[in-house]
C-alpha cells in the first residue's frame, strides 16, 4: 500500500513538472508568434493610440527565434524623405537596412513611419505607447533600449529622449533638425549616454542645431559625445554602417 502511494505521488510530481514547464513555454511564446528562421524575421503592423495610428516595422535577428533570451532593441526614427504610407521606405538606410544585411546583428529594430507632412515631435506620446507595447509583447531587455534617428528623426530623438528619458540606455541623434532645447531638464536626460553626429557643412540642418543642444547639456553637467564630420553635409546616414556605434550602444545599460 505504501509503495503504491509513493508511486502515485511520484507520478503526480512528474505530471506537475511537465505542465509547469509546458505552461512556461506557452507563456514564453505568448504574443510573439515568430517561427524559427535561419535569417531575419520582419513583422509589419499598425499601432493605434488615442485615435492616432502609426504603422511600424519590427526586424528580429534569426537568433531571436531560436533562443529564449531577452534582446537589446534599437528604436529608429527616419528622416523626412521616408515619410508616407510605404513601410519599405524605412529600410532604405539606418539600423533597419543593417539588420537585414547582417546575420550577426545583435538587436531587434523597431522602426515606426511618420505620415506625410508630419513631425516626430508631435508624435512623442504615441511613440512612447508603441514602445510600451513592444516591450510588453516581445523578449526585449528593457535595460538595453537605444534610440537613434537622423535629420527629422534626429530632432525626434532629442525630443523623445527629453520627454521620456526613462526608457533609454543611450541615444544617438544624427544631423538633427533644430532641436527644442528644454527650459527645465530631467536629471535622467542629463546623465544619459549621448553620441551626436553632424556634418560640418550641413546646409539643410546647420551644425549649430546640434551644437546648441550639446552646449546646453554640458552647461547642465552632462557629458555628451559629439562627432563633427569634416567636409560632410546633411546626408550622414552612412554612420549606421559603422560597427563602433553598435558597440557603443551595447556598452551602455540603463541605470535610471
Amino acid at each position: 500500500m505504501k509503495k503504491t502511494i509513493v508511486i502515485i505521488i511520484f507520478l503526480l510530481f512528474v505530471i506537475s513538472c511537465y505542465f509547469t514547464q509546458k505552461g512556461f513555454n506557452v507563456n514564453e511564446r505568448k504574443g510573439v508568434n515568430i517561427e524559427p528562421s535561419d535569417t531575419f524575421v520582419e513583422k509589419r503592423s499598425t499601432f493605434t493610440y488615442k485615435n492616432q495610428k502609426m504603422q511600424y516595422l519590427l526586424i528580429f535577428p534569426a537568433r531571436y527565434t531560436k533562443t529564449t533570451n531577452q534582446w537589446p532593441l534599437i528604436l529608429f526614427l527616419h528622416g523626412s524623405s521616408l515619410r508616407g504610407q510605404n513601410l519599405d521606405l524605412v529600410k532604405e538606410y539606418g539600423p533597419t537596412w543593417v539588420a537585414e544585411q547582417r546575420n550577426d546583428f545583435p538587436f531587434v529594430v523597431l522602426a515606426p513611419q511618420c505620415s506625410e507632412n508630419e513631425d516626430w515631435v508631435n508624435k512623442l506620446d504615441i511613440l512612447a505607447a508603441l514602445l510600451d507595447e513592444v516591450l510588453k509583447k516581445y523578449r526585449i531587455d528593457q535595460d538595453r533600449v537605444y534610440l537613434t534617428g537622423t535629420s527629422l528623426g534626429g530632432r525626434g530623438t532629442w525630443s523623445l529622449a527629453c520627454q521620456h528619458p526613462e526608457y533609454f540606455a543611450a541615444i544617438a541623434p544624427l544631423a538633427a533638425a533644430t532641436p527644442i532645447i528644454p527650459t527645465t531638464w530631467n536629471k535622467q536626460m542629463i546623465s544619459m549616454p549621448i553620441w551626436a553626429f553632424h556634418g560640418e557643412k550641413d546646409t539643410i540642418a546647420p551644425l549649430k542645431n546640434d551644437e546648441d543642444m550639446i552646449d546646453a547639456l554640458r552647461k547642465q553637467g552632462g557629458t555628451p559625445r559629439f562627432t563633427i564630420l569634416p567636409n560632410q553635409g546633411h546626408i550622414i546616414a552612412g554612420i549606421y554602417k559603422n560597427q563602433e556605434l553598435y558597440d557603443w550602444f551595447l556598452n551602455n545599460t540603463r541605470t535610471h
